[in-house]
C-alpha cells in the first residue's frame, strides 16, 4: 500500500542569506544532523540544491522549509540586502513537494528557542521562564536586526510571530549617548536599534565616538575594532559598552511591548563574536533599567544563545 503523501518521513529544509544556502534532508519529527553549506545567490540555484538532496533521499518527501531574511508577502520572499527572490509557487511546482513553507530567516530562529538545551544558552541574571506568558528573540547581524516574538499555544506548544522592533526609534538614556545618536543621525536621518547593534551599526558607532573625540575613522571591520578594544583603546572599548547598554535596554523594551516573561534570548552570530567584550552586567543593568516597570523585569529569564543552525531547527517544528 502506498505510503500518504501527508505521511511522507522526509522534509528538505534549507537556510538562504542571498549569497549561500544551508540545506539539510532530514526525517520528519527529527533535529538536523548534517548539512552542506553552498554558494546560493538566486533562485534557480535554490532549486537545484534542494533537487540535488531530494535525490538522495529513498522514499517519499513531504515538502521544504525555507529561512531568508526579509518579510514573507503572499508567498513571496525579496531578500533584504540581496536581489534574491524567492516565491514559494514556483519553488513547489518545479521540485513536485506537497508542502512548502517561506519564513522569514529569524522567524525561524525563534521557532528553535523551545529546543534548545540548557548548555545551549548562556543566562545573563533574571529568573526562570513564566512558561504561560509569550517569550521574544532579537538577532543583531551583519547587517540588520530581527526581532520575534514567541506565544504559547494550547494545541501545538509555541507560535512564533515575526516582528520589525529593529526599525523602532532608538533612544538615548545619558547625554553621551544623545550626542553619538546626533552624529549618527547625520549618517542616517532616522536611527532605529538596527544602526547601532547590527555589526555594520557597530562599525557607525565607532565612528560617531571617533568624530566626538575630532578624529573621524571608521574601523574597516569589527574584527579590527575588537582587536582595539582587546588591546586596550578607550574609544574602542567605549563602543562596545555603548552597544551593550542598548542591547539590554533594547531587549527589556521588547519584553515590556510583548509582555515576554518566559524570557529574552539573543540569537546572533555578531553579539557572540564580541566574546567578552559584551558587558554582561551592563546588559542586564539597562534591561532591567525602566523606571517604575523594573520589577516587572526583574525576574524576566536573558539568555546568549550559543547553539549554530538555529534557523534549520526551527524549521523542523513546521512539519510536527
Amino acid at each position: 500500500m502506498a505510503l500518504p503523501r501527508d505521511q511522507a518521513p522526509h522534509v528538505l529544509l534549507a537556510d538562504v542569506d542571498g549569497v549561500s544556502a544551508r540545506v539539510a534532508l532530514v526525517e520528519r519529527g527529527s533535529l538536523p544532523t548534517a548539512m552542506t553549506t553552498t554558494p546560493c545567490v538566486n533562485q534557480d540555484q535554490l532549486i537545484d540544491l534542494l533537487a540535488a538532496a531530494g535525490s538522495a533521499c529513498e522514499g517519499l518527501i513531504l515538502g521544504a522549509a525555507i529561512a531568508a531574511p526579509g518579510p514573507c508577502l503572499d508567498g513571496v520572499i525579496q531578500l533584504t540586502h540581496s536581489p534574491m527572490r524567492l516565491e514559494a509557487e514556483v519553488i513547489a511546482e518545479r521540485l513536485a513537494l506537497h508542502r512548502l513553507h517561506l519564513v522569514n530567516n529569524f522567524t525561524a530562529r525563534a521557532l528553535a528557542v523551545p529546543l534548545l538545551e540548557p548548555d545551549a544558552m548562556e543566562p545573563i541574571g533574571g529568573g526562570v521562564p513564566h512558561r504561560d506568558a509569550p517569550a521574544a528573540a532579537i538577532g543583531p547581524s551583519a547587517a540588520g536586526l530581527g526581532m520575534s516574538i514567541l506565544n504559547p499555544d494550547g494545541f501545538v506548544g509555541w507560535m512564533a510571530a515575526a516582528a520589525e522592533g529593529g526599525h523602532a526609534d532608538l533612544a538615548a538614556a545619558t547625554d553621551r549617548e544623545a550626542d553619538v545618536i546626533r552624529v549618527l543621525r547625520g549618517l542616517h536621518g532616522h536611527v532605529s536599534a538596527e544602526h547601532v547593534l547590527s555589526g555594520e551599526g557597530v562599525l557607525d558607532v565607532a565612528l560617531a565616538v571617533s568624530t566626538l573625540a575630532g578624529k573621524p575613522e571608521r574601523p574597516a571591520d569589527l574584527g579590527v575594532l575588537l582587536a582595539a578594544a582587546r588591546g586596550g583603546d578607550a574609544q574602542a572599548r567605549e563602543v562596545f559598552a555603548l552597544v551593550s547598554g542598548w542591547l539590554g535596554a533594547v531587549a527589556g523594551n521588547l519584553v515590556l511591548t510583548a509582555g515576554a516573561r518566559s524570557g529574552i534570548y539573543v540569537i546572533s552570530a555578531t553579539v557572540l563574536s564580541w566574546g567578552e567584550m559584551l558587558d554582561r552586567a551592563l546588559v542586564r543593568e539597562r534591561f532591567e533599567a525602566k523606571g517604575r516597570m523594573a520589577a516587572y523585569l526583574r525576574d524576566v529569564p536573558f539568555y546568549l544563545v550559543n547553539a549554530p543552525n538555529c534557523g534549520l531547527l526551527g524549521l523542523t517544528t513546521l512539519f510536527n
